[in-house]
């Protein structure tokens, strides 16, 4: 929105706004803390002719008196781009630039031989605040430019592991090395799931799986696995039948886990997991989470 000075205000929209884009709080959170304290200039990609490495949504900021944070281009516009967000700031006026393809800027070029449309727009101190907040807790945000398609910004997939051995130890490493957060869990605590929470179970001793797997099933996790064979994932499956989990319920565990199938060695196994779960987090076509239910 737009107040009588003509500055260029963003909010955090309601619900019921229909996102055009959407990223992981991973991709535009660092940009987010590095221009909030004390305003600056945003600058996002809307529009893409072509294919392009970096999403649309995707930002890169320059706050008042400090570096730039994040990066839209391998390297071939961000000097460009930091002489239009000082006219930005010092106008307070958004502005559109195109680069590559259908470009006036004949001498700035795109090594893919696309075109990308980049909008640049001021922003004042405090303006993430509620967006942040939001990010820090977990939850979903929609960052609504003026005049600009709005941004869905999703929590990051968290891994809840449970299990012991070099398989565990292994996974959590990788995850965590991934920029993943990784919670290392004993004990069943359903508060701690959300619904991108992916909740991997690594046991040989598969007696210590139930009690986990029915929290587990009862959260809002958007994906749950447990390591094993086939023969074990029957057994598993005939256990908490008849406990008396329904059919719809036990599709949501997984097993065997990994997309590579029959692997022994734990950094095979953890990559493979690690795969599987980030394929099934990103998804296009993402069903909402299955409901908890309870026997």
């Amino acid at each position: 929105m737009l107040d009588n000075s003509g500055r260029t205000e963003l909010y955090v929209a309601k619900a019921t706004d229909a996102p055009r884009f959407g990223l992981t709080a991973a991709e535009v959170e660092p940009a987010l803390e590095a221009l909030a304290p004390q305003g600056g200039v945003l600058a996002m990609i809307t529009g893409i002719d072509g294919a392009f490495y970096r999403p649309l949504g995707a930002v890169m900021v320059f706050p008042d008196g400090a570096e730039p944070a994040g990066q839209l281009s391998s390297g071939c516009i961000e000097g460009d781009l930091a002489i239009h967000a000082e006219a930005v700031r010092r106008e307070n006026r958004s502005r559109s630039l195109r680069y590559g393809r259908g470009s006036p800027f004949l001498d700035i070029r795109l090594p893919c031989g696309s075109g990308i449309d980049v909008t640049l727009v001021p922003v004042e101190s405090g303006a993430f605040d509620a967006t942040l907040r939001a990010i820090s807790a977990r939850r979903h945000a929609v960052l609504a430019l003026p005049g600009l398609p709005s941004l869905a910004i999703r929590p990051d997939p968290k891994m809840a592991v449970f299990g012991t051995g070099p398989e565990a130890e292994t996974f959590v490493e990788l995850a965590r090395a991934a920029g993943y957060p990784v919670e290392r869990l004993e004990q069943p605590e359903t508060a701690r799931i959300d619904a991108e929470t992916a909740v991997v179970l690594f046991f040989h001793d598969h007696e210590r799986e139930p009690d986990i797997l029915g929290m587990a099933l009862r959260s809002p996790a958007f994906w749950i696995g447990a390591q094993g064979s086939r023969t074990a994932q029957t057994r598993r499956l005939d256990l908490l039948r008849d406990e008396g989990w329904d059919a719809e319920t036990l599709s949501r565990l997984r097993g065997p886990i990994g997309l590579i199938k029959g692997t022994r060695d734990p950094r095979v196994l953890a990559v493979s997991v690690l795969a599987e779960i980030v394929e099934a987090a990103t998804a296009p076509d993402r069903a909402s989470p299955a409901q908890p239910r309870s026997v």
